[in-house]
């Protein structure tokens, strides 16, 4: 994975972690004094928890399991408050999204002061300014990416979900364990998979995208693409397939939108988890299709999209000429014709065309993917009633967001409306 070169943090790729593996990570990076506070969620994970198990006999370690999904801000202030007096210098986040997120939270806290909310909105009262302790991040999902990224997302006393990010949230180290995923189940198999996709298509058609986050991007979009479905399928006849595959993706991703950003897709996306707790994967994969339509209108981003059909489908492959009948009467046409101008135009409009096929393609894919997922395509899917006059009271706020503002097409509350009316 030569994404490593984008990233300051440091990836480990190990199939197990062991006891003594941990410890001894523990020492490289806090020395010989070192202290760690582990942040993880309640939920059983049987090779994680073996492997805490044995780690407390070989050293004092701090615990914290009270996380849960979307973290909320008091919870991150319980957790500081539970280490004040001991000498935390190292902390680790075991878990998805939500872990990682809260670790990056604890470990500003305890380096910065204050209270979480101090730090989250336009004009926040504190700003990061050091970290005192290592960080250490480690997945047990496929999805988020946060084990690279620079960025937290924190839910504030008030409900609404905001993205906190700072170079110095960035992890010093990422330890990718594949026996960590193995045994995901198949509703969050999908659910982190689209999470996934999303970081990585919402690279592309970002305001802030250059040469190398598309290149990222195109690379951790195709891959994802290629071992989503194995490991879906894996998912539900208890093999696999495919689940290393979708942890190295989701960190190519991660390492993608950490340069840019995220945009509509997420943007729209924490509206419905702030007002129906819709899980965040879920929240994502519910807009991607419709956002994606959105987008491709622009021409740079179509011919970025184009480029992941391709390298899926082949030159000619994913229905070419269904979009286009005359396409190889196109080429013969160049190819015969005496005027070099006509040539060029009919070059053009035949690379345009096969643009067109191949984003298609690749939009076909994504919604047979979510069809296969069992993944939500309207408000009913998601057992939310919602009356069309409603849709810009709720969602108007995501415009003040400044993942919408990373967007490649500018988007006005009318859009939104539009777009999401189509889902009622």
């Amino acid at each position: 994975m030569f994404e490593q070169a984008v990233t300051t943090t440091k990836i480990i790729r190990v199939g197990h972690l062991s006891p003594q593996d941990m410890d001894k990570l523990i020492f490289y990076v806090g020395g010989e004094s070192a202290y760690p506070c582990m942040i993880i969620d309640n939920y059983p994970l049987p090779p994680r928890d073996a492997m805490l198990k044995g780690l407390q006999k070989l050293r004092n370690v701090e615990i914290q399991d009270k996380v849960f999904p979307d973290p909320k801000t008091r919870d991150v202030t319980a957790m500081v408050n539970a280490m004040k007096g001991k000498p935390v210098n190292v902390v680790i986040g075991i878990g998805g999204g939500s872990s990682m997120d809260a670790a990056k939270g604890v470990a500003v806290i305890l380096s910065n002061g204050g209270e979480p909310d101090d730090y989250l909105g336009a004009m926040p009262s504190r700003k990061i300014e050091k970290r005192d302790v290592k960080l250490i991040l480690i997945p047990t999902t496929a999805g988020t990416g946060s084990e690279v990224t620079k960025v937290g997302v924190y839910t504030s006393h008030d409900g609404r979900k905001y993205t906190l990010g700072h170079p110095l949230m960035q992890a010093d180290i990422a330890v990718l364990v594949t026996e960590y995923v193995e045994t995901l189940p198949p509703a969050l198999t999908a659910s982190t998979a689209f999470d996934a996709l999303s970081h990585a298509l919402e690279t592309i058609w970002n305001k802030n995208a250059n040469p190398l986050t598309d290149r990222v991007a195109v690379e951790s979009a195709v891959h994802i693409l290629k071992w989503m479905e194995r490991a879906y399928d894996s998912s539900l006849s208890g093999s696999t397939d495919g689940r290393a595959e979708m942890l190295e993706g989701a960190c190519m991703a991660g390492a993608a939108f950490s340069m840019t950003g995220t945009a509509a897709v997420h943007a729209l996306s924490f509206i419905l988890s702030e007002e129906w707790h819709v899980p965040h994967g879920t929240a994502c994969a519910f807009l991607l299709e419709d956002v994606f339509r959105l987008n491709v209108v622009n021409v740079a981003t179509k011919r970025r999209l184009a480029k992941i059909g391709r390298e899926l489908f082949g030159e000619s492959d994913a229905g070419m000429t269904a979009a286009s009948g005359e396409h190889n009467d196109d080429r013969m046409t160049a190819a015969v014709s005496g005027e070099h101008n006509d040539d060029r135009m009919t070059a053009a409009a035949s690379g345009e065309r096969d643009d067109d096929c191949m984003t298609a393609a690749l939009l076909d894919r994504i919604v047979a993917l979510k069809k296969k997922f069992s993944l939500p395509f309207t408000f009913g899917d998601l057992n939310i009633c919602l009356e069309v006059g409603r849709i810009g009271d709720l969602f108007r706020k995501s415009l003040d967001d400044p993942k919408m503002k990373n967007n490649i097409v500018d988007m006005d509350e009318a859009m939104i409306v539009s777009l999401l009316t189509l889902k009622i």
